[in-house]
């Protein structure tokens, strides 16, 4: 009776990394670009890392929220406006 050999190393699919989109490189740079010219006008480091850290929190939220179910994304919108905090 045969045996099944299993597939070669060299023949399994290794998954291709995803490469930055041009759209991607453009956020980063400008993301990055917008913190050296707030450090350079007088800004402190810490603030500048406040306002980067405060931004992405609310980004991630508005993406979950907007790629959620609309009535799930409503209902949990209600009931953090109604108890004053954020989802």
């Amino acid at each position: 009776m045969p045996q099944n050999n299993p597939a070669l190393p060299c023949a399994t699919q290794q998954p291709v990394p995803r490469r930055l989109h041009a759209s991607d490189a453009v956020v980063i740079i400008v993301i990055v670009l917008t913190a050296a010219a707030l450090n350079l006008r007088g800004l402190p480091v810490t603030d500048v890392l406040q306002l980067l850290a405060g931004a992405s929190l609310l980004s991630i939220v508005l993406v979950w929220l907007s790629t959620a179910a609309p009535v799930r994304a409503l209902r949990l919108a209600l009931r953090a406006a109604a108890t004053g905090t954020t989802a």
